[in-house]
Order: C-alpha cells, then structure tokens, then sequence
C-alpha cells in the first residue's frame, strides 16, 4: 500500500497522505504484509475490506481523503486517521495534522478514539459499527494527543445533541489503567 496516492483506475488524480483500499491485490498484499506481525490484530478490519463488506481509506498528516468516498450514498466506509507516530523518534499527529479532521468528524456515524495498544476485538467493533453505522472514523493516536482529539470528537457530539441527533462515540484509552501508547520496544 502506497499513501503518497490512492487508485487512479476511475480517473481521480492522486492525492498525497491517503491511500484508498480498493484494489483487491493491494489488500491482500496489505494483510500477508501485516500477518504475523505485531500490527496483525487490525486484520479484521482489512478482511472486511478484502470481502467487500467495508469501503476503507487510510489517512495520514497532511492528507486528505477524496471527496467521493464522503458520499453519505457508498456502501459502508471506513476512514483510519492515522495518528501514531510510525517510530519512536517522531510524535504523535495533533488533530491540527490532519486539515479534514472536523469534516470527517461531522461526516461519520460513529467514531472510534484509538489511544491504546491494539487488539482484534477493536478493529472487529469497528467492522460491526460499519455495518450498523455505514460511516465509522477510527482516529488512532497516541495517548499525548488523546485529550485533544477527544475535545474534538465531544465538540461534535453536542453539536448534534443540539439538534436532537445522537453521536454514537467511544475513546480506547491506555491511561485508566496507568499505561501511556505508544510504549516501544512491544510491538514486532
């Protein structure tokens, strides 16, 4: 998978920081390249892609995902932020990294805040609320950035509790338990 452009197969002009999974061959590749591996429990998430289930886009700092895959008449999507910190070296992505932040926010149906080491279970959560929600943002961050995505995420819940709509939420947090993500040295 290449983030410095998406599938140019419908005539879309490349678009650095987002790769959309659309490609059957680019996702297989995705998950034999992330079998086995310390990153392996976000498979679900990718089978569903691979399966058809699930429309996914893979968004980094700076990128911005193309406006068709915000048409609220696609089959199920899925849109990774994708704002922890690839090395130890770099920070985790602040909510100001990422230009669509609130308009991808006021796009979902649901949104996950992802500040924790990974697991299965999650990224399955997060195929079932496609599946219910047809709209799921999964900000992954880094437990430096949390409180700052989370005020975003509340901003937009009472906007739509203003108006009487509910904002189904949830924030997986490595802080209750003491912890901070991510730790190195853990992963593969």
């Amino acid at each position: 998978m290449r983030f410095s452009s998406h599938n140019n197969r419908s005539g879309y002009a490349p678009r650095p920081g987002v790769a959309c999974l659309d490609q059957p061959g680019q996702i297989s590749k995705l998950i034999a390249a992330l079998d086995g591996t310390g990153h392996a429990f976000a498979l679900p998430l990718y089978r569903a892609a691979l399966a058809g289930e699930l429309a996914m886009a893979a968004l980094l700092p700076g990128g911005r995902v193309p406006t068709r895959l915000l048409d609220h008449t696609r089959p199920p999507t899925v849109i990774v932020v994708s704002g922890d910190p690839a090395n130890p070296t770099e920070a985790a992505s602040p909510p100001e990294a990422f230009p669509q932040a609130r308009r991808l926010l006021a796009w979902s149906a649901s949104v996950m805040l992802h500040a924790t080491g990974g697991k299965e279970a999650h990224y399955r959560a997060v195929v079932a609320g496609a599946k219910a929600w047809r709209r799921v943002l999964l900000i992954e961050t880094a437990t430096s950035q949390e409180d700052a995505w989370l005020a975003l995420v509340e901003a937009e819940r009472e906007r739509r509790l203003a108006s009487g709509r509910v904002f189904p939420a949830v924030c997986i947090s490595a802080r209750p338990r003491g912890g901070v993500h991510p730790v190195w040295g853990t992963q593969a």
